[in-house]
C-alpha cells in the first residue's frame, strides 16, 4: 500500500508539473495567432484534466488538486491576456470613472479629452487596441466597478492594472469553489465534484488568463443558488441581482426559479432581483442612458455574430433564398423563439428537488446558446458550473471543442472557419443527444 501511494503521489507531481507548464507557455510564450500550438497544449491540458478529476485520483489528492486549481489561475497573475484585446475597453472605462466620466454615454472613438486635456500617452494607447471605438460599453454597473477599483489602486499602468484585476477575479474564484463545496456538502455529493470546475482548462485559460466578466457573474449565481437552496429568498434574489448586473444573461433563469418556489414567491423574487439591478445602476443614470444600453444590446442581437449553431444555418438557407445576410431579422426572431423553449423547459413540469433545478438550469442555458448569434469560448464556462451539480458531462465536452474556435485567429483579417464550428456542433450535438436518449450512458461517469 505504502509503495503505491508513493507511486501515485509521484504521478500528481508529474501531472501538476505538466499542467503549469502549458499553462507558462499559454501564458507567456505563444500569441493567438500561434493555433497549432495552443491546440496541443489545450489538448495536453485536457487529458491531464480527465487524469485528474478521475473517480480514485481526485479522492486521493482532493487538497493537492485543489491547491494546484489555484497554482494554475496564479501562473498568469503578470501575463497580457493572449486570447482576448477585450481589457483595454475594460480599462478605458475604469479610466472613465475615475476620471468622473460616465463610460454609459460616449463611444471610446469620439472621446479626445477627459477633464479638459488631450488624452495622455495611456489613453491613446488603449484607444489603439481596443475593438469596440464606435459601441457604447456594453458592461453593467458590477463590471464597471471591478474596473473602477483595477484603476483606482494602481494609477494608470496597464499591467498593474490587470493584475488588481486578476487578484479580485482569484478572490471571486476562490469564493465559487467555497460554495460550491458547501452545495456538495448539502447535497451529499463528493466534494471531489468540484475539481470538474476548478480543475477545467477553460475556465483557468478564460477567467483568469483572459480576464472576462463571467468570473464574477457565476460567483453572485453560486451564492444566490446556495441560499436559495437553504429557503434564504430575499438574499438570493439580491445576489441574482447582482449576477445581472454583472452580465445580463442570469435573467433567463428566473423562470426555473419561479416554477421551483412557487408563483407567489417567485414573484416576490424577481422584483427584487429587478430591484437589485435597476439600483446598480442608479449612479449612471442620464438621459441618454437607457438608449446607449438598448443600443448596446441591439449590436449584439443584430449585428454580430460568431461561433453560432441554429443562426449559421439559417443564415445560410437565407443568403440561398435573397442572397442577403438576414441577421437583422433572424436576430429578432431568435430570442423569441428561445424564450418560449426557456418557459417550456421551465413550467414543463413543477421543478421540485434542487437537483431538478440544476437540470433544468442547464438546459436552459444550452437552449439559449444554440438560438444565439454569438458563443464565445468563455460562455460556456457557466455551463460547467452548472453540471458540477447534475449527471450531465456534455458541457466538459463543450469545453474542449470550442477552444477550436480559436482557429479564427489563423488568418488576418480574423476569418472565423466554419468547417471548425460545424465539427464542434456536431460532436457536440452527438454528444447531448447520447446523454438524454439513452440514461444508461451517464452511469459510466460515476463522478
Amino acid at each position: 500500500m505504502k509503495v503505491g501511494a508513493k507511486k501515485n503521489y509521484g504521478l500528481f507531481m508529474l501531472i501538476a508539473l505538466m499542467a503549469m507548464l502549458c499553462y507558462s507557455v499559454i501564458a507567456y510564450v505563444i500569441p493567438r495567432t500561434s493555433f497549432a500550438i495552443f491546440i496541443v497544449m489545450v489538448t495536453v491540458l485536457f487529458v491531464l484534466f480527465m487524469l485528474m478529476t478521475a473517480k480514485d485520483f481526485s479522492q486521493d489528492h482532493f487538497k493537492e488538486l485543489l491547491l494546484l486549481a489555484f497554482l494554475s489561475r496564479l501562473i498568469f497573475l503578470f501575463a497580457f491576456p493572449s486570447l482576448s484585446d477585450d481589457y483595454f475597453r475594460f480599462i478605458w472605462d475604469g479610466v472613465l470613472t475615475n476620471n468622473g466620466i460616465n463610460p454609459y454615454l460616449g463611444v471610446p472613438g469620439s472621446i479626445n479629452i477627459v477633464n479638459g486635456r488631450v488624452l495622455p500617452e495611456f489613453l491613446l494607447e488603449l484607444k489603439a487596441n481596443m475593438n469596440s471605438l464606435p459601441y457604447f460599453s456594453p458592461y453593467p454597473p458590477v463590471l464597471q466597478f471591478v474596473f473602477f477599483v483595477s484603476v483606482k489602486s494602481v494609477g494608470y499602468h496597464l499591467l498593474n492594472d490587470l493584475v488588481i484585476f486578476r487578484i479580485l477575479a482569484l478572490l471571486a474564484e476562490a469564493g465559487t469553489v467555497y460554495i460550491t463545496i458547501k452545495m456538495l456538502d448539502h447535497f451529499k455529493l463528493p466534494r471531489q465534484r468540484v475539481l470538474l470546475y476548478a480543475l477545467n482548462p477553460l475556465v483557468v485559460i478564460e477567467l483568469s488568463g483572459n480576464l472576462h466578466g463571467e468570473v464574477f457573474m457565476i460567483f453572485f449565481l453560486a451564492l444566490s443558488f446556495y441560499l436559495l437552496i437553504k429557503q434564504q429568498y430575499l438574499l438570493s434574489a439580491v445576489f441574482l441581482g447582482l449576477a445581472v448586473s454583472t452580465k445580463l444573461l442570469p435573467l433567463i433563469f428566473i423562470p426555473a426559479v419561479i416554477s421551483f418556489i412557487g408563483t407567489r414567491k417567485g414573484i416576490v423574487f424577481s422584483l427584487i432581483t429587478l430591484i437589485t439591478l435597476t439600483v446598480s445602476f442608479i449612479p449612471f443614470m442620464d438621459a441618454a442612458f437607457l438608449q446607449h444600453i438598448l443600443e448596446s444590446l441591439g449590436y449584439y442581437f443584430q449585428k454580430f455574430e460568431f461561433n453560432a449553431s441554429i443562426y449559421y444555418l439559417l443564415r445560410w438557407i437565407g443568403y440561398d433564398i435573397t442572397g442577403f445576410n438576414l441577421i437583422y431579422i433572424i436576430g429578432m426572431i431568435l430570442p423569441v423563439v428561445a424564450f418560449v423553449f426557456i418557459l417550456r423547459i421551465a413550467w414543463y413540469k413543477k421543478i421540485q428537488t434542487p437537483a431538478m433545478l440544476f437540470e433544468r438550469l442547464l438546459f436552459t442555458l444550452l437552449v439559449y446558446y444554440l438560438f444565439s448569434l454569438i458563443v464565445h469560448p468563455w460562455y460556456i464556462t457557466l455551463l460547467v458550473a452548472l453540471s458540477v451539480f447534475t449527471v450531465r458531462r456534455f458541457a466538459f465536452a463543450w469545453s474542449a471543442l470550442v477552444m477550436l474556435t480559436y482557429s479564427t485567429y489563423l488568418q488576418t483579417p480574423y476569418h472565423e472557419i466554419l468547417w471548425v464550428t460545424a465539427l464542434e456542433y456536431i460532436v457536440l450535438g452527438v454528444i447531448v443527444f447520447v446523454e438524454i436518449w439513452d440514461e444508461r450512458v451517464i452511469n459510466i461517469y460515476d463522478r
